[in-house]
């Protein structure tokens, strides 16, 4: 990361794999280079390969016995030095251990997915690394060694439950993400728990989520920054969070509808799926978009514009078309090319089609604009066709 502070982002299109495994190998080397004879690697999903956009970063650090307790003290420096951290918590199963530590790290800047469960262990044999089969670990134990795991002098009772309880937050965020409801409800109902509130879940994901990190906060003060970014993960997620909160039933109806490009009636099943409190329009065209994602390659493929129909309507209009010009537009939905007729005395223009961009895109608008352009017999132009800009320059802008 070499000392610059990543943007705090944490949708779905931020959940970059490249750039989760080239941090995790900094990690790595920052680790072994510390410590001379010691050996960092990664553990669970991302060393089976395994792992998915959501999945966290395991590392066991194994290292000579005599550098144990100096290695430990090390740990937020070293890890900092990286990418400068936002919190560091210590495992209270193994909080007093004297062979086995395990911590976990949040980073500024990066996504709260990205946590690190760094695991400390000592061997008497340097050349020796510690091992654990991570095809047998529990989700809760992954990386742990079995020397002093449930000894109870090993356990510490100075940890904090509601940093705990949002840490559960953003573990019940992940499960929703991944179809998984009810491991979310679980997580959940632990983080109620731990900070002595009602654990009553309601499957209204984001919501539920939303409560859990407030109350978190409102327990400890001084975890509001934490908490707010637990807030804002769960907004970036509304969309994805909501379409889990309806019935398996409504999500099946919904996608049908969306394939046969019903928009209107999914929206109509969302609002009418009986959940509370009804989910507002805004919210429902969200989830349609993202229904039209998630469905891309199972969507029909657009039909081919009629340039026939476009320039005959083109040639009906009250003055005849000096141009055609192709510019950006939007709605709740995402963004809009749309190919225009441009008329002058005075200017104006008519908008004859419009492509959705991820569906036909700025190329096909482009292609068309151009061929219709030379029905008629007029200039085509397109000021901005790399990115959206509302307000580039129109056709008759750039006459004078």
């Amino acid at each position: 990361m070499n000392g610059e502070i990543p943007q705090d982002r944490t949708g779905t299109g931020e959940l970059d794999p490249a750039r989760r495994a080239a941090f995790a190998q900094e990690l790595l080397r920052a680790l072994a280079a510390y410590c001379p004879g010691s050996r960092s690697e990664l553990r669970g999903s991302l060393a089976l390969g395994t792992a998915d956009a959501y999945s966290d970063i395991d590392i066991a650090w194994t290292v000579p016995d005599d550098r144990f307790d100096a290695c430990l003290d090390a740990v937020p420096e070293v890890l900092g030095a990286v990418v400068p951290l936002d919190s560091l918590r210590t495992d209270p199963d193994s909080r007093n251990s004297r062979e086995r530590r395990l911590l976990f790290a949040a980073f500024r800047g990066l996504p709260l997915f990205w946590r690190v469960d760094l695991e400390v262990a000592w061997s008497a044999d340097p050349e020796v690394a510690w091992r654990v089969d991570p095809e047998v670990a529990s989700a809760s134990d992954a990386g742990r060694s079995g020397r002093d795991r449930g000894d109870p002098a090993a356990r510490g009772d100075d940890w904090s439950r509601p940093a705990s309880a949002l840490a559960n937050a953003v573990a019940a965020t992940k499960a929703v993400l991944r179809g998984q409801p009810q491991n979310a409800r679980g997580l959940l109902e632990r983080g109620f728990r731990r900070i002595d509130a009602p654990d009553d879940v309601s499957g209204r994901w984001c919501a539920d989520i939303r409560r859990l990190a407030e109350m978190a906060a409102g327990r400890e003060p001084d975890l509001r920054p934490l908490a707010d970014r637990v807030l804002s993960l769960a907004e970036s997620h509304r969309a994805q969070l909501m379409w889990w909160t309806f019935p398996a039933g409504v999500r099946g109806r919904i996608d049908e509808l969306v394939l046969a490009g019903r928009n209107i009636q999914a929206v109509g099943v969302m609002r009418e799926s009986g959940i509370e409190p009804r989910p507002e329009l805004h919210e429902c065209v969200e989830v349609l978009d993202g229904r039209h994602r998630a469905l891309a390659d199972r969507m029909p493929p657009p039909a081919r514009p009629d340039v026939d129909a476009m320039a005959a309507a083109a040639r009906a209009l009250p003055r005849d078309p000096v141009a055609v010009e192709a510019v950006w537009d939007g709605d709740t939905r995402g963004w809009i090319v749309v190919v225009t007729a441009v008329l002058a005395g005075p200017w104006e223009s008519v908008v004859l089609d419009g492509f959705r961009i991820g569906v036909a895109g700025t190329g096909e608008a482009a292609r068309t604009g151009r061929e219709l352009a030379e029905r008629l017999g007029v200039p085509f132009r397109f000021a901005s066709p790399d990115e959206p800009d509302e307000d580039a320059p129109r056709w008759w802008d750039a006459r004078h």
